[in-house]
């Protein structure tokens, strides 16, 4: 799909008012446009490469909110949260207790809502009052300073290190599709771990988004169970998963590098110090599993490397002013 047809995908995920607002604004804002933000009782909201818009009720857009701007009603929020969640939203509890709906087509929605906590754990959420839809776009040839600069000779892993938005997402799709489709002349066996859809954008029986032809999914696997059951049972080459977080996570990883496997992930951050100072960084080091630590641009220029750096370099960048973890001997 392009850039209108995507948007088009993600758009048939809402409901019906939001949906016939979205289809008349003009196709270059649609396929420029990397987030679509409802807030209840507020103006329907755009975020993408040319800035933030509001959607007016005619399908124009304009940079600041006016008194005909479409404003969010409830009905909209409800019908939209029903439509995301294919008419079940029973079935997507797990996912609404951390905030997100997985989307056919690989879209994402992150949800705004009233916890229900029992016992010290979100149980269910109720009255929804945000939805941030982000569309999600296939970009062939995303990953290929990554596969050039890190990849071409020898397999490693990579950790990829970025704001929120910043297209982490988009370069991990496409560097599992070409190291499993033979970039650089050699086919690797990937295993993707998919746990929230966005990679593999599986939906009703097929894989929407193109992997490769040597690449298997995991879509809905927590992480850390989806790395352990590829290891077991794929005999995969190659791992690729998005955005380790938790020590059960980084422990999967430890056990994947430590079986012969390659692991290329993703991490929040917004520059190598950042990445340095988050509780994560030290355990994820001390597993081994990353030689090449790539930085992306940001929000505003989506799926750019700003720089790669091996270990070595690392430690010299983070070191000399943020007393570098102890016990990580730089190689």
């Amino acid at each position: 799909m392009n850039g209108d047809e995507k948007f088009m995908d993600a758009v048939g995920c809402l409901g019906v008012g939001v949906r016939q607002a979205l289809l008349e604004i003009p196709p270059g804002i649609q396929a420029q446009t990397n987030e679509i933000r409802l807030r209840l009782d507020r103006p329907l909201n755009l975020v993408g490469l040319s800035g933030m818009k509001f959607v007016r009720t005619g399908g124009d857009v304009t940079e600041k909110p006016y008194s005909d701007s479409y404003i969010v009603s409830k009905a909209d929020m409800q019908d939209s949260l029903v439509s995301l969640c294919g008419w079940a939203v029973h079935s997507h509890q797990r996912e609404l207790t951390d905030g997100y709906i997985s989307v056919r087509g690989g879209h994402r929605a992150g949800i705004a809502a009233t916890a229900v906590v029992e016992d010290g754990k979100v149980t269910a959420v109720r009255d929804v009052t945000s939805i941030n839809l982000r569309v999600a776009r296939e970009i062939f040839g995303a990953a290929d300073v990554l596969i050039s600069r890190c990849l071409a000779e020898r397999l490693c892993g990579v950790l990829l290190i970025g704001a929120p938005a910043s297209g982490k997402t988009t370069i991990l799709r496409d560097l599992a599709r070409q190291l499993s489709s033979g970039a650089f002349g050699t086919l690797r066996k990937v295993c993707v771990v998919d746990e929230s859809g966005e990679l593999g954008g599986y939906s009703a029986g097929v894989i929407r988004n193109h992997l490769g032809d040597c690449c298997d999914l995991l879509c809905g696997y927590p992480k850390a169970k989806g790395l352990q059951a590829a290891i077991r049972y794929l005999s995969p080459q190659v791992i690729v998963c998005d955005e380790i977080c938790t020590e059960t996570e980084i422990e999967a990883v430890s056990a994947a590098v430590n079986s012969g496997v390659t692991v290329i992930t993703s991490m929040h951050a917004s520059s190598f110090e950042e990445f340095i100072r988050k509780p994560q960084a030290k355990p994820l080091l001390q597993t081994g599993a990353f030689e090449q630590f790539a930085l992306l641009e940001g929000a505003d220029r989506p799926s750019q490397i700003r720089m790669i750096k091996n270990w070595s370099e690392l430690c010299l960048q983070t070191g000399s002013n943020m007393a570098f973890h102890e016990g990580l001997a730089c190689m």
